[in-house]
């Protein structure tokens, strides 16, 4: 094989998982990272509670930690919705068999979303009352949801899948990745309409119950992995 032909670290565009996985594997701990930091800061949003007047006072105390209520809810809706695209996103991983240079393109601005979904989370905290905010983290999290199909159509073109899909189960997994849109989107005319105590009550209705119609409908099965090799 001469120089011209042999295979060049500088000029690959393709991350093999096997072999040494170096890129790959730089990728995927770059992304827990990412889902740590975005915990951590919304964690770190919360703060101290401050006393005003006597330090000792139980009243005085009880009333700063009343007022870290908010903060404690924005953190809450942060930690389930981050933990949930970082579940999502490593089982989706743990089906490729590589990455390419597309893929880590579209991780990248996946990761930006995810890092910033705190400053959502802690507008949705303070201002639940306000439907501008329940628009903000719908519209928010409905861009990361269209962010995993994203990635999902990448890694489809590009081959990047253990095994080939076929196409009832390729639909059936966009569609599933949809299926959060209905509760985000849906949400926005309810926070205006009826408020936004209904409209954060829609999100879980819709999302247990898109995830009921999804169950009962998704029957395309995924394909099986290829025998190792010997």
């Amino acid at each position: 094989m001469t120089d011209s032909t042999r295979s060049s670290s500088w000029t690959r565009r393709f991350y093999a998982r096997e072999g040494d996985g170096v890129a790959f594997d730089r990728v995927v701990f770059f992304s827990d990272a990412v889902f740590a930091i975005a915990l951590t800061l919304a964690a770190v949003e919360i703060g101290m509670p401050e006393v005003d007047g006597d330090p000792v006072s139980v009243p005085a105390l009880w009333e700063a930690l009343a007022g870290k209520v908010p903060a404690v809810l924005a953190y809450v809706v942060a930690f389930l919705w981050v933990a949930i695209y970082w579940r999502a996103n490593h089982r989706f991983v743990m089906t490729l068999r590589g990455m390419n240079g597309p893929y880590v393109a579209a991780t990248l601005v996946y990761l930006a979303l995810i890092a910033l979904l705190p400053i959502p989370a802690a507008v949705l905290g303070d201002y639940w009352q306000n439907p501008l905010a329940v628009t903000v983290f719908a519209l928010y999290a409905s861009a990361v949801s269209l962010m995993e199909v994203v990635l999902f159509v990448v890694a489809d073109r590009g081959a990047l899948f253990v095994a080939p899909l076929s196409r009832p189960f390729r639909r059936q997994q966009i569609l599933g990745s949809l299926t959060p849109l209905i509760g985000f989107l849906g949400s926005i005319p309810i926070a205006f309409l009826l408020g936004t105590s209904w409209a954060l009550l829609w999100w879980l209705v819709a999302a247990v119950g898109s995830g009921m119609v999804f169950s009962r409908y998704a029957t395309a099965a995924p394909p099986a992995d290829p025998d190792p090799a010997p």
